[in-house]
């Protein structure tokens, strides 16, 4: 259990943001595994509906199950898919006025927070990490949009993928339930989708990869069970031979320490023989709340890393996966400058640094893959760099990353000083990691 003074006694937030359902998990200082907020008390009923529903002529919003509930008509309009809408950002007419499809998702995040009040003040949140299902860069944009319309005391946010969600809840489970790979079948009666993580025991840190497959044999119409008595036995056959012909083929050329079953869509009671067969291999749990768990316990090692966190070392598709650096002097000796490390989220990278270019037109970065690639260097030449005398060409480098695999590199001169004033000269490359 990890020691608290008083001026760090703060709470941290998990936000699983999903274009159906939402969750909202917390940790508090002294506790050391998550709780999930429940919108009933005492009950485990953690889905919040992403839904808004405006009451027609009046400025009257619902929100979550109260919206969910609600018929789409007459009285008032009702709002699915969020998270789907913003992403598009096609304005909405809503009782004849047209709305940003950013902001509505931003009063549904606003009202759903203040469900905290239950447990603990919003100005008591030291960190917040937002998860979503697909983290691209679109997704980005408006999660920041969103969070930067919230006016939040706190200026710890951060968003992070599925993936990157249950490898911080693994994190903290216990070193038996994830020597060999771990299993998130995640199912809400569409597509399913499987998060297959392993750790690499031979690498310093240790380096963990999470896989993501989808399959699309068990999507059902409606999403949802049917209610005829005949067809519902038939189905729920149907989706067990299904799932066990998908478990069959994962587990051909791999050892499945845990599986997790994540998602409403195996509350039908269907999983008979596939179940069977999980548990005949591996440590099975059933739940739906590992990914708002996994980022509390995400916002808490950024607050505070962990010793497990100090010992692994996530490569997901959204990391950077190659340490990045450039050879200076110091005081006459070599040395390496990191410029950017791997295992950070390609959209939270960023380096700033000042040089001075002793001779020729060139920078070289060197790349050192964590993946077990051998390391190159990318040259990169600055066309009609003026000449100067040696050691007065002084240079700023910007990088960052426009996606997760492209490096850009931004390079101004500087002039030096009073002596040589700067030509204004920009140059732009990017490169591929």
């Amino acid at each position: 259990m990890r020691l608290f003074s008083d001026a760090q006694k703060s709470y941290v937030l998990g936000y699983d943001l999903g274009d159906e359902v939402s969750q909202i998990s917390f940790l508090a200082p002294d506790a050391d595994m998550p709780e999930t907020l429940s919108v009933l008390a005492g009950a485990e009923q953690y889905n919040i509906p992403t839904v808004l529903y405006k009451r027609k002529g009046v400025g009257q919003w619902f929100y979550g199950k109260e919206a969910a509930k609600r018929t789409d008509g007459e009285d008032g309009t009702r709002m699915e898919h969020l998270l789907s809408a913003a992403r598009t950002g096609k304005p909405i007419i809503i009782d004849g006025s047209e709305y940003d499809p950013v902001s509505l998702l931003t009063l549904f995040v606003k009202r759903t927070l203040s469900l905290l009040t239950m447990e603990m003040s919003i100005d008591h949140v030291e960190a917040i990490v937002f998860t979503a299902e697909n983290l691209d860069k679109r997704m980005v944009e408006v999660l920041s949009e969103v969070t930067g319309a919230l006016n939040l005391k706190t200026k710890r946010i951060f968003y992070q993928s599925y993936e990157e969600s249950l490898y911080y809840y693994m994190l903290y489970q216990p070193p038996e339930l994830k020597f060999k790979h771990v299993l998130a079948c995640d199912y809400k009666y569409g597509a399913l989708s499987v998060y297959d993580l392993m750790n690499n025991y031979h690498t310093t840190p240790i380096v963990t990869s999470v896989k993501k497959a989808v399959y699309d044999v068990m999507r059902l119409p409606g999403g949802k069970l049917p209610r005829d008595a005949v067809e519902l036995n038939r189905i729920k056959k149907q989706l067990d031979a299904e799932f066990l012909k998908v478990l069959r083929r994962i587990y051909e050329d791999r050892e499945v320490t845990s599986v997790y079953l994540l998602g409403d869509g195996y509350k039908g009671d269907w999983a008979q023989e596939s179940l069977s067969y999980l548990c005949n291999t591996s440590r099975v749990f059933q739940g739906n709340n590992l990914f708002s768990k996994g980022a509390t316990i995400a916002a808490r090692e950024r607050i505070s890393e962990s010793e497990a966190g100090t010992k692994q070392i996530l490569l997901g598709d959204d990391k950077l996966k190659s340490n990045l650096g450039i050879r200076l002097k110091k005081q006459g000796v070599e040395s390496y400058q990191a410029l950017m490390d791997a295992g950070v989220n390609w959209f939270e990278v960023g380096s700033s640094i000042d040089i001075i270019l002793s001779e020729g037109n060139e920078i070289q970065i060197e790349k050192t893959p964590l993946t077990g690639s051998e390391p190159s260097v990318t040259t990169i030449v600055l066309e009609g760099l003026a000449r100067r005398p040696k050691g007065t060409t002084r240079l700023r480098l910007l990088l960052d990353m426009t996606d997760e695999k492209t490096v850009r590199v931004q390079v101004k001169d500087l002039g030096f000083g009073d002596i040589f004033k700067s030509t204004g000269m920009h140059w732009e490359e990017t490169f591929t990691v």
